[in-house]
C-alpha cells in the first residue's frame, strides 16, 4: 500500500493545514445539539456532551437517537466552511 505525502524541504515556505485547534469538534457538537428540533434530544445530546468520555458518550446518543446521518452531514458541512475559508485566507483555489 503506497501512501501519497508532502514533504517540506529545508528554506522552503508552507502554509500549515488547520489544526483541531482550528476546528473545534466539540463546538461543532454544541451546534449540532442546538440544531436538533426535538428538545427532548436536544437536551440530551446537550447533557451528553460535558464530562467524562463526552466525545464517546456523544457520538453514542447519535447513534442511539439514528441521528447519524444528520450528525455526519452538519459536521461535515461546518468543516467543508472551515477548508473554504482557509483557501480563500491563503489565496489556494479550490474546486
Amino acid at each position: 500500500m503506497s501512501r501519497a505525502f508532502n514533504v517540506v524541504e529545508e528554506g522552503m515556505k508552507y502554509i500549515p493545514l488547520p489544526s483541531e485547534f482550528d476546528i473545534h469538534e466539540w463546538e461543532i457538537m454544541k451546534n449540532f445539539c442546538y440544531s436538533v428540533e426535538d428538545d427532548k434530544k436536544s437536551s440530551l445530546l446537550l447533557k451528553a456532551i460535558h464530562g467524562s468520555g463526552a466525545f464517546r458518550c456523544f457520538k453514542d446518543s447519535v447513534f442511539r437517537f439514528g441521528m447519524d446521518d444528520q450528525w455526519y452531514e452538519f459536521r461535515d458541512s461546518v468543516i467543508k466552511k472551515i477548508v473554504i475559508e482557509w483557501c480563500e485566507e491563503n489565496s489556494i483555489k479550490y474546486i
